[in-house]
């Protein structure tokens, strides 16, 4: 756990600085350096105060994450304090040898970008193996500089850059192995081919709600890569003009596409994913057909897939393609499939018939059960995958009504490889304990010898507490005004 000193603190070191500092310094180098290594970067710099011995030291840690912003330079100019920032960061780049991981980020202000270039460069020299630089305003234009291609050690880069960017030919990332492109906004298509032209050894590549207005066409094509994130808005403006993104990857293991339909994926190579994640986004649009030809292309290229997500807009678009689902391929590799829906009325039906499409699976995670499962035509055409290898069913969002059980039994009477069914109740049943004993009681008596019936609260409540627990502490927020001041000497 991050240790934390406040000024207080510190100006009581400072006054009992013969006892308990003295006692501090004392100790050996590796383990000052560990306890700075264990706080906010805005506090390790604050420790050069406290004695001589302390005014250098943290120049030799070796990972930095230095943040700023409009929030805490009300009573300054906000592109002083980046710029000075900026310039703290080349110094501390200048001065050791150390330096394995940057991060530096500054929101909502205008900055030098000629200083950026020179941090860049001083990067590159000190050999840093992790780059983030999440930095820039949209009225500014960068150019990538050169310098990247001399950068040997760099094997992960993050931009978060609001610049209008600027990708020269020729740049290289000779070594860079992941890479994250966020809010970026490029000048062309040429600049972002450029960018995944460079990077030659690329195993991980993130585009995370970039600005395309200036591109119709993307081309990814990189041999070495094995995982793909596309995360663009649903509900952004910026996606409204239609876009082709061709994915052409032929060792690509993992797969998450959470976009807007105004973008066709075009799949080309890609039967080694074996994980995918598919949320296309679904906001009634007024071409229906091609939403539905978008889903039904890129969920054909993936029929090697053994691990598969599918949100309710995906669905919802599939639906509209109802009648040709059965000219999907056999996914014959899918053992583990998972559905989110909001609204199951729909997509569920299309889930009933991607099912009969899945031979081998056995792992089904389902939103919920509503009356058209119980149809007739469901009901005399019982998935196959049901008889010989389902094992293990999950269901979200039980009420405990009659036409759920009706369902559950229908899974005991044709899924005997059934071991474990976790059956997600509604925050009203769990607290009706009448209702609650009466489903077991039914589900026990057509359940089967080897199958495990477990009753859990809602997914949605304890994933929203998982959520709140691991969201990343906020100790290291826009608060690096006290860095400026403390570092002056370096």
């Amino acid at each position: 756990m991050a240790a934390t000193i406040s000024s207080t603190d510190v100006h009581k070191i400072q006054r009992h600085n013969v006892g308990n500092t003295d006692m501090i310094t004392d100790l050996p180098e590796g383990i000052l350096l560990h306890i700075l290594s264990l706080l906010p970067t805005k506090d390790a710099v604050r420790t050069s105060i406290l004695a001589n011995k302390w005014r250098h030291l943290w120049t030799y840690l070796t990972a930095f994450h230095f943040r700023t912003g409009l929030d805490e330079s009300r009573h300054q100019n906000p592109k002083n304090t980046a710029n000075s920032l900026l310039d703290l960061v080349g110094r501390l780049l200048h001065k050791s040898n150390c330096v394995e991981r940057l991060r530096v980020q500054i929101f909502k202000t205008m900055i030098d970008t000629d200083k950026v270039t020179s941090l860049i460069s001083s990067a590159a020299k000190r050999r840093v193996q992790c780059l983030e630089l999440s930095l820039g305003h949209p009225n500014d234009n960068f150019v990538l500089p050169h310098s990247f291609s001399t950068f040997e050690s760099l094997n992960e880069l993050r931009l978060g850059l609001k610049f209008t960017l600027h990708v020269p030919n020729g740049i290289r990332f000779p070594n860079l192995k992941k890479l994250v492109v966020s809010n970026v906004t490029f000048s062309n298509e040429n600049s972002f081919q450029q960018l995944l032209s460079g990077c030659s050894d690329l195993q991980e590549l993130d585009l995370r709600n970039c600005y395309w207005e200036n591109i119709m066409h993307i081309n990814v094509a990189i041999s070495t890569l094995r995982k793909l994130r596309i995360h663009f808005d649903l509900f952004s403006a910026n996606y409204v003009h239609d876009m082709t993104l061709k994915i052409d990857a032929v060792n690509l293991l993992c797969l998450s596409c959470t976009c807007n339909l105004a973008i066709e994926f075009i799949p080309v190579n890609l039967t080694s994913v074996v994980i995918a994640l598919i949320d296309l986004g679904y906001d009634d649009p007024p071409n229906k057909p091609y939403a539905a030809q978008c889903a039904f292309d890129l969920l054909s290229g993936l029929s090697n897939v053994k691990s598969l997500k599918l949100y309710n807009n995906t669905l919802e678009c599939l639906y509209h393609s109802k009648d040709t689902i059965h000219l999907l391929p056999i996914f014959h590799n899918l053992t583990i499939l998972e559905v989110f829906s909001g609204n199951p009325e729909n997509p569920n039906e299309v889930l009933m018939d991607i099912l009969q499409k899945t031979p081998k699976l056995e792992v089904l995670e389902i939103p919920g059960v509503v009356l058209n499962y119980l149809d007739g035509d469901y009901l005399n055409s019982v998935p196959c995958c049901f008889k010989s290898s389902l094992s293990r069913l999950c269901l979200l969002n039980f009420y405990g009504n009659e036409y759920e059980i009706q369902f559950l039994t229908f899974i005991l009477q044709n899924a005997p490889y059934l071991v474990e069914i976790k059956i997600h109740c509604s925050r009203q049943l769990f607290a009706d304990t009448e209702k609650l004993t009466n489903v077991c009681n039914q589900l026990e008596d057509v359940g089967l010898e080897s199958c495990f019936i477990k009753f859990l609260h809602s997914y949605y409540e304890d994933s929203d507490c998982e959520s709140d627990s691991n969201d990343e502490s906020d100790e290291d927020e826009a608060a690096n005004s006290g860095i400026l001041p403390a570092a002056e000497a370096l």
